[in-house]
């Protein structure tokens, strides 16, 4: 975050540069006492060349800017920006590091959060949600190893690392515990259809309360 406020300081004076040579080239001009007509299209063709020229500026002022002033996260945290979601490795005047859930490390430009709200998911409040799986009697060892696969394709809509609490044999059936990170509970309905589907493709039936 040093490098963020370094960087951050030589954009403004960066800036105040350009401004101050644009209202110079403006006021030379006028003093030469052009046509109002040529004057007019070289003032123009200045404003537009300057706009062009300081854009890139202003956007990564801007970016800086929001990151300084807002905070909105900070190295090792859980962040999702847009379709990009993994762990803050760290953060440049330029631009941030993620590593993603496959292990990807994705360089991005500080201007791609001024596009995509930014979910921070270290900073959520998590709820663990415990659910009871019952399947037909079938080995706990294929069960155990549909549970973690399943677990592991829904770990993308959680708030962190679903857990396998326990599998055992009961009454005839094999019943299994597991608990969900989750911040908003009304996706809980959203999650058991998935956690169904995934068992299903798997040639497995479960009831889930």
């Amino acid at each position: 975050m040093a490098s963020i406020k370094i960087s951050f300081a030589r954009r403004i004076a960066e800036i105040a540069r350009y401004f101050i040579l644009f209202i110079g080239a403006v006021a030379a001009i006028s003093v030469l006492s052009f046509d109002m007509t040529a004057l007019s299209v070289i003032i123009a063709s200045i404003l537009i060349l300057f706009l062009v020229s300081v854009r890139d500026m202003v956007l990564n002022f801007a970016s800086e800017l929001y990151l300084v002033v807002r905070k909105p996260f900070k190295n090792d945290d859980l962040i999702k920006v847009g379709d990009i979601e993994g762990t803050v490795k760290s953060i440049r005047a330029m631009d941030t590091e993620i590593i993603t859930y496959d292990g990807d490390l994705v360089i991005v430009p500080n201007s791609y959060f001024l596009k995509y709200p930014v979910i921070n998911k270290s900073q959520s409040i998590v709820r663990n949600i415990e659910l009871k799986l019952i399947f037909p009697r079938k080995e706990l060892e294929e069960i155990e190893h549909a549970i973690n696969e399943v677990l592991t394709e829904i770990k993308p809509e959680l708030f962190g690392e679903p857990e396998l609490l326990s599998v055992s044999e009961k009454g005839g059936k094999v019943e299994a515990f597991i608990t969900l990170p989750i911040v908003n509970v009304r996706k809980l309905r959203w999650l058991t259809v998935k956690i169904t589907k995934g068992f299903f493709i798997r040639g497995l039936e479960v009831d889930i309360e």
